[in-house]
This record gives C-alpha cells, structure tokens and sequence, in this order.
C-alpha cells in the first residue's frame, strides 16, 4: 500500500548535503554569472555575490544536524549572514521564509511540510523588495514552489524534484522575454540562473545521493577558465554610484516601515528581516546617510558599499590587464580612483557600537561630529579576510592579474589579511606589497603603479618598481593636536606628557621599515610650519623632488596656503590636495596638515 505523502520523512543529513551540492554547483558558475549580469545594473558581480552567499553556507553547515529544522536553521542564519547583492538577499529572506513557516507545522521533518513551506515562503520573498520585477529570480522561485505543490500525486522529493527543476528551466529561459535590457542583450537573468544552478546542484543531490560536485580550484584541475566576458552593448551607466548593504542587529522595526524609511535615499531595496536581525540592500549616492539612519533604529554589524560605477566601467572598458588595488588610507582623490579604475579596500572605524567603512559610510567631518557625542575614542581595523576574498572574486573574472599596495605593515595588519587571501585564491598571479608608508605618501606609491600599469609595463616588472620606489617616499605631518598621537600609540606615553606640559607641536614621519617616528618638534603651528618647508627645500636642494601632495584633516585653507608656499619654493603645484581618510584624521588630529613627496633624481 502506498504511503500518503504526509507521512514520508525528509532525511536531514541528505537535505544539509543537497544544499552543500547546490551551493557548490552555483559557486563553480560565478564567471558565467557574472558576465550574463545586465539587470538591474551591468556591473558584473552577481556570480561573484552569489558566491560568496554559497561560500558562506558551506562554512556555516559542517556540523551535523539532526532535524529538518536544523538544516533550515543553520541555512537560514548563515544566509542572512552571507547574503549580497540585490538575488543575495532575496535568497536570504527566502530561505529565513522557509524556516519561519516551517517552525509553525507540526510535522516538520515530512515532504509535505518541506512543500508547503517552500510555496508559502515565496509571499515573504516578494515582500523583501520594494519593486518585484518579473523576469527575475523571484519568478523562477516562484514556479519552482508551484511545480512542487502541484505535483500531489508524488509521496517522495525524487519523484517531486525532476519535474520542478524542469518548470524551473522553462521559467528561467522565459525571462529573456520578460525584462526589456535582457531580450536586447539576449541573455537570461544572472540571479535567476543562481537559483536555477543552485536547485540543480540540490535535485542531482537528492536523486544520486552521491557528491558529484565539488569546488573547482583553476590550479589543482587543470582547467584554466578564459577571462574574457563577454560584453552587453545593451546596458546603461547605473543611476546610483554604491551598492550599500547592512547587517542590522537588534531590530525592532517591521519590515514595511523600514522600506518606507529608506526609499528616500536611493532604489533597487531590500529588506530581509527575521528574529531582530535585518539585510538591507540599497542602490544609493549617500552611503554614509544609509548608516547615519540605519545605526538610529538598530545597530549595524556588518556592512559594505561597492562602487557600481566602477564596476560598470570596467566591465564595459578595462583600461588595463592588471587590476590595482590599495586601502582607503592611500589619500588619493576620489576621482583618481575611478577615472584610473583603481580598487579600494575600506578599513572599518568603530565607533560606540557602530562600525563604519572609511571613506564611504563615514567621511572626516562626520567622524569629529559624532566623536563629540560619545566618550568612547574610535578605533580602525583592518578590511576582514572575507571583504578582501570578495573582492579578489570579483577581479579574477575581469582581470589577468592583481597588485595590492597596502599601509605599512608595521602601521595595520591589512598588508597580512590581504597576503591571507592571496594564498587561498589562485585563478589569476595577484602579488601584495607593503608600501611602508601611509596617507599621501602610500598614495604616491599607486600612482606611480598605475602610471607603469597604464604604460604596458609587464605585471613583474611593475611589482620590482613598486617595491624599490618605496624608499623614495617620504611624509611630514604637522600635529596640531598631541592627544590622538598618544592616544593611538604614536608617541609614547611619558613623551607625551611632557610635550604637552612645554606645548610642543610635533612632526610625525615614518622610518624606512614604516614604523611611525618623531621627526622633529617646534612651539607653535608656525614653527612647525616653517621647518617642514625648511625641509622640503632642503630635501629638494639634494636631491630632485619629482612631485608632492598635501592632505589636510578639516583644515583646507591650511593646506591651501602650504600649496602656495612650497609652490614658490619649488616652482611647481601639488599633485593634488585632498583631506585625509578617518584612520589618518583619528591619529593626526583635527586641524593636522601634511606633505608627502617623492624624489625623482640622485644625489647632487
């Protein structure tokens, strides 16, 4: 007699290794992914997102679970955990849908209630997107969860599965139709086929039970994937420059008012909400007013804010084989960056409870007014192993090779997070090197790279220039303040205490291994300001200096006025002048200036 379908249980150990087979079987296509990717914005990272998503599920269920439940627990928390980009989070409230409805039944562990679930979770997944848009990965989940409810007469997932793959694929080839910018392109949505490979990967798992799958390493198989994507004619420029999402902790808002909160400040939003936590997705200009709000209704525990127009761009037209990449202490102008396609990894600023991204969700003058309201002194950390491996995910789809110029080693432990996740990556040569420096002095060092990079000079011989120009870089910062340089451990305790008893104004240099160091000392603001140009003079008498910068921490007309100065000493203009990222502005002080100069000859 056959068995009804409520009474057929789902194994848990086969459930947890089907979505181990799902997600491998997506992050295995992340180059493909990303080169289909045109909607909503042509920026080439939706594989690389998805991937990520996956990465992040695989770590999070290598224990053992012992109950449906489990397995929806542990997928639900690590996707919520994992999850970006615009399918990222649809795919996170989708799997926290499944387990919140699964919670409610009373036989948890039944292919019954594992269908149920699925179909009813799809309303939660609608309802995490300001604007659904059919032809996307909504639709595909959606026909996926029909096909399994309406194929009652099968009583196991083998026989459910096969035909609910099938709806899936048709639903999956009928986006090109749906969505105007993919029938131009001729291409199916690249969230949409995520969610069909993952399912694919999951249904091969459940009928074989055996691991046909396993996470392609370009070195260890043999296969060297092609990094040539291919390009969409059909797309256009994103309408807003950063992708932001934030891991909100402690939320108590429903999810409606969230999204009615923050439509103002930008499109395409997301809202994942489930047990006091919430992934928020944002198509925006102001990062840095997405957290502002963000931090006021819960308090964010992880986030990022990728360039789209960036992306775009080299998506479209890469100017160059080599991708480079720096931190944000580099002080470059921003428009540097994007015009020359040069990466940045943001350090992270705690502050209170808040952590904000340098340069992005927090700028200088915003950091000095929230400093005001909290007797807590703000910290920085390094950019975590996981931003830097998405990144790296992301590049080795479009570039041939990756050079990472990082703060002084001695200064941040970025130079060794970054070393980390080189070693684990190995589809394309990616070298890191240590600048010994920071502020504009790092940033001179990326210049020169990207200048080299830009002239065609092979990524060897680039690396061997990089790492010799270090020693022809120098910086002098002009303390207007002595607190913050004892507080971060830049001057001594005891050294410090009696600077400040006779007022003395430092300068702050560092020494050729980066390690920072006192230069030398004066009574005033114009003391110091007169020895630095004494010294710039000095160094330009010896030897020939071949360009310099200045950055100022909330003190433009300080640095405009040194610009004018050493312009009349050495004849010619700043590289440029720009104010200084949270990390220099929280050691220097409010109101420091600094010089940063490169020597172009030998000695006279």
């Amino acid at each position: 007699m056959e068995m009804s379908r409520s009474n057929q249980s789902i194994d848990p150990k086969e459930l947890l290794f089907a979505f181990q087979q799902g997600a491998i079987q997506l992050i295995n296509q992340k180059e493909l992914l990303n080169q289909i990717n045109v909607f909503p914005v042509s920026d080439g990272d939706t594989g690389s997102n998805l991937a990520s998503l996956m990465q992040t599920i695989l770590e999070e269920t290598t224990e053992e679970s012992h109950s449906v439940v489990e397995v929806f627990e542990k997928v639900a928390d690590a996707s919520l955990l994992g999850a970006r980009g615009n399918s990222g989070i649809i795919f996170a409230q989708y799997f926290n849908g499944i387990y919140n409805h699964l919670l409610k039944l009373e036989e948890k562990d039944s292919v019954q209630s594992f269908v149920q679930s699925i179909k009813s979770a799809i309303d939660e997944a609608y309802q995490a997107i300001e604007q659904p848009m059919e032809g996307t990965i909504i639709t595909v989940m959606r026909s996926w969860a029909e096909a399994l409810d309406d194929s009652a007469q099968f009583v196991s997932l083998e026989s459910l599965l096969p035909n609910a793959l099938n709806k899936a694929k048709q639903s999956l080839e009928n986006t090109t139709n749906q969505l105007k910018v993919l029938k131009k392109n001729q291409v199916v949505d690249a969230g949409a086929k995520g969610f069909y490979l993952f399912i694919e990967g999951f249904t091969d798992a459940i009928l074989t039970k055996q691991p046909a799958l396993h996470v392609v390493n370009e070195v260890t198989s043999g296969v060297k994937i092609e990094h040539s994507p291919q390009e969409h004619s059909h797309t256009s420029e994103p309408m807003y420059r950063y992708c932001t999402e934030v891991l909100l902790d402690c939320v108590e808002l429903p999810k409606r008012e969230l999204l009615q909160k923050l439509n103002p400040y930008g499109n395409s939003l997301i809202v994942a909400v489930n047990r006091g936590k919430a992934r928020i997705h944002i198509h925006t200009n102001h990062p840095d007013k997405v957290l502002s709000y963000l931090s006021s209704v819960g308090e964010p525990i992880q986030q990022k804010a990728d360039d789209m127009l960036l992306q775009y761009q080299v998506k479209k037209q890469r100017k160059a084989p080599i991708a480079l990449v720096t931190d944000s202490i580099a002080d470059i102008p921003v428009d540097y960056f994007l015009e020359n396609q040069i990466h940045v990894l943001p350090m992270n600023i705690l502050l209170g409870a808040t952590s904000y991204l340098d340069k992005l969700t927090l700028q200088t003058k915003q950091l000095f007014d929230l400093a005001k309201g909290t007797k807590e002194r703000a910290t920085s950390s390094q950019p975590t192993l996981k931003t830097v491996e998405n990144l790296f995910s992301f590049l080795e789809t479009r570039y041939e090779a990756i050079l990472v110029i990082t703060v002084a080693g001695k200064l941040s432990g970025t130079y060794y997070t970054v070393k980390e996740a080189a070693k684990r990556s190995h589809a394309i040569p990616i070298e890191v090197i240590d600048s010994r420096q920071n502020s504009a002095a790092q940033g001179l060092l990326v210049m020169n790279a990207n200048e080299w990079i830009q002239g065609g000079i092979p990524f060897a011989e680039v690396v061997l220039r990089a790492t010799e120009k270090r020693e022809q870089l120098k910086i002098l910062v002009s303390v207007d303040e002595l607190d913050p340089m004892i507080d971060s451990g830049r001057i001594p305790q005891a050294v410090g205490k009696l600077a400040k008893q006779v007022n003395l104004k430092p300068i702050v240099s560092l020494d050729e291994y980066g390690e920072g160091k006192l230069s030398n000392f004066a009574f005033s603001r114009k003391g110091n300001e007169k020895k630095i140009l004494r010294e710039m003079m000095k160094v330009n008498q010896k030897h020939k200096i071949k360009r310099y910068a200045i950055i100022h921490v909330n003190n433009e007309a300080k640095a405009k006025l040194w610009s004018k100065k050493l312009r009349e000493l050495l004849g010619f203009p700043p590289s440029y002048i720009t104010d200084s990222s949270t990390v220099i502005a929280m050691s220097a002080g409010e109101g420091s200036v600094a010089v940063a100069y490169e020597l172009g000859g030998d000695e006279k």
